[in-house]
Order: structure tokens, then sequence, then C-alpha cells
């Protein structure tokens, strides 16, 4: 199976490379929203808002990011990657894939958000750590709830109405994780607060595992 997770995330990154419009509208959207939120606060900014907008940008950026994971896999192209493939291997390739983009958008947004607002965080390295495993706990759970919602016509209303609630928690951990990241000390190193972020990864992940194949079988 690994071989399969393996040559299924090549595959995504060859097409979305074919496609490269959709990495790029990302792109700007990070842009846009990092100048926007300039011109509205005139660069100035308090840390706590400041945190708060980081991940509300982070956030619409991994649920746009997410929403396309399935979009391919419909129809004869799902029948086609049900023979081929195992259900478990499609969702694992999924979930590392999306993990990996929305990491580097995540990054990529921290750069150009701290060239807009400049950049309150102390704590560089443990806030670099809590937007690392905050991506991949945002993606991991982005990816079984879009293969849910894909099954239904209002794939985008339904992944809206579903996520927000399983995401709640843990914004609310990101944005305190992010918050301790400001004190002044630079060895400060909020260990609790990754380490819960690293288990919502592992759990969404087996929780991914384990109830996906009934979904794909639908």
């Amino acid at each position: 199976m690994i071989e399969q997770v393996k040559n299924l995330v090549v595959k995504d990154i060859r097409l979305n490379w074919r496609e490269r419009y959709a990495l790029y509208s990302m792109l700007l959207y990070v842009l846009s929203t990092s100048y926007v939120a300039y011109l509205s606060f005139e660069g100035i900014i308090s840390d706590d808002s400041w945190v708060a907008l980081f991940w509300i940008i982070v956030l619409f950026a991994a649920m746009n990011a997410s929403l396309q994971s399935f979009k391919r896999e419909l129809n004869q192209q799902a029948l086609f990657f049900y023979i081929l493939a195992k259900p478990r291997a499609i969702i694992l390739s999924k979930t590392i894939y999306n993990s990996a983009l929305l990491i580097l958008l995540s990054l990529s947004s921290f750069g150009l958000y701290s060239l807009f607002l400049g950049n309150p965080i102390h704590a560089q390295l443990s806030f670099v750590l809590c937007v690392t495993l905050g991506s991949s706990a945002l993606a991991s759970i982005l990816t079984l709830v879009s293969a849910i919602a894909a099954k239904t016509n209002n794939s985008s209303g339904l992944m809206a109405v579903l996520s927000i609630p399983l995401l709640f928690p843990l914004l609310l951990n990101l944005i305190k994780t992010s918050k301790l990241c400001l004190v002044s000390n630079l060895d400060y190193f909020p260990f609790n607060q990754l380490l819960f972020l690293a288990l919502i990864n592992i759990a969404s992940a087996l929780l991914s595992y384990l109830l996906f194949p009934y979904l794909w079988r639908d």
C-alpha cells in the first residue's frame, strides 16, 4: 500500500502542476487578504488581532484547497480508482498531499502577512511548529470532510456546515498557542499545546483511515 500511496501523491502533484492556476489563485488569495488587512489597519494592529486574522486567512485557504480534493474522483474516475487502488491508500495520499500544500500556503501566508503587518512573534521556532502542525491538522480534517461532501450535489455548502464545528476546538488551540508565542522569552516552548496538535493529526488520520473505505464503497 505504501507504493500505491506514493504513486497517488505523485499523480496529484502532476495533475495540479498542469493546472497551476489553482495554486496561483490560492497564493493570490493570501497576498490580497494580507494587503487588504494592511490597508484596513494602516499597518498598525494589536498582537491578538494579528493572531486571529492570520488564522482566519489560513482557515479559508485550507477550505479552498481541500474542496478540490475529490472533484476529479467522480463517476467513471471513481470506479477506475476503486479498481486500481485501495481506499485507504487514496485517503492517505490525499491527506499527505493536502497537508504539504497547506503547510506551504500557511508558511507563505506567514511571510507575506509579516511583510505587510509586521511580525510580533518572539518564539519563532514554536510558532513555525504551530503553523506546521496546525496546517496539517486542518488538512487532515478537511480532507475527510471533503470526501463526504463530494458525494452530494452541494459539496461546498455541506463542507462548510460539517467542517466548522469540527475545526472550532482546533482553531481555539491554534490561537491560544500562537498567543503563547508572543511572549518575549525566546526560549519558551509550548510543549503541551504542540503535543495536542500532534495528537489531533494522529487522531484525524486514524479516523480517515478507518472510515473512508465505507464511504468510498458507496
